[in-house]
């Protein structure tokens, strides 16, 4: 019983590393034919955000810019705390249409599109996103004092200026030469991109509420929330353990079942 008592509490003892590992909320969502999903991982003063077209509707001939991902919203932490863009990433090769940005600037295998995406802080008036202090896009909407791509990176097309849907996302399905409805001469970002930013310590996942993506290049364009159906969308929020969560868990179980396993024998 002693050997048994050991094992519940080692088990006990792990569960409770859970509140304190890295956690990841993901949340996703959808609305006439489009959906995305965003995941914002803390570490202590760094927020990953990992953002995603998860559309898998076919498309016809002709894409449209507000059938493109351009923007992120969502609310966290107070007036008085400062985030830093650090860097806006894809991955190798993740660039749909490359030889379109402008003067060969960039090429198939860039990774680096911090020029190419702005961070805001205040939200917007516009009432269809609201609720929210944090944005994230590539279109240019976020706010008129805004540092052009001040994700620390080169800008990629029409120096100076965020280039409305250029950079932003489409499924990781999209083919090349296909964006044939006013996208035909853009750069696009196939499937996702990863956003770092320098954070306040303190802040973590669950204060993270009022979530928004944004397509196209007009906050008129599509957009939905995954807090509420607001009328126009719907979502899901949840948690996802770090895999070195997973692993003391299942540590803990088999540490207590071999311990039960000798008391038996």
């Amino acid at each position: 019983m002693r050997r048994l008592v050991v094992g519940v509490f080692l088990i006990v003892a792990v569960l409770g590393l859970m509140t304190k590992a890295e956690a990841t909320v993901l949340v996703s969502g959808m609305t006439n034919g489009r959906s995305a999903s965003a995941s914002f991982t803390i570490s202590g003063d760094t927020l990953t955000i990992l953002l995603t077209n998860t559309d898998t509707a076919p498309k016809g001939p002709s894409w449209v810019p507000s059938e493109v991902l351009t923007g992120l919203f969502f609310n966290l932490g107070t007036a008085s705390d400062v985030f830093t863009p650090v860097s806006a990433t894809i991955a190798p090769g993740g660039l749909a249409q490359a030889d379109k940005c402008n003067a060969g600037q960039c090429s198939g295998a860039t990774t680096n599109v911090g020029g190419e995406w702005s961070y805001a802080f205040g939200g917007v008036s516009d009432p269809d996103i609201v609720g929210t202090n944090r944005g994230i896009s590539t279109a240019g909407y976020l706010n008129a004092n805004t540092d052009l791509g001040n994700f620390n990176g080169s800008n990629l097309d029409k120096a100076n200026s965020l280039n409305g849907a250029n950079f932003g996302l489409v499924p990781g399905s999209f083919v090349d030469g296909s964006g044939v409805g006013g996208l035909d001469k853009d750069p696009l970002v196939k499937g996702s991109a990863t956003f770092v930013l320098k954070v306040p310590r303190g802040l973590t996942e669950a204060m993270i509420s009022n979530v928004y993506f944004t397509y196209g290049t007009s906050l008129k364009a599509p957009s939905f929330t995954t807090s509420t159906t607001n009328g126009t969308g719907s979502g899901a929020v949840g948690n996802v353990p770090e895999p070195s969560t997973l692993t003391l868990i299942g540590a803990g179980l088999a540490i207590a079942a071999y311990r039960v396993r000798r008391r038996r024998a």
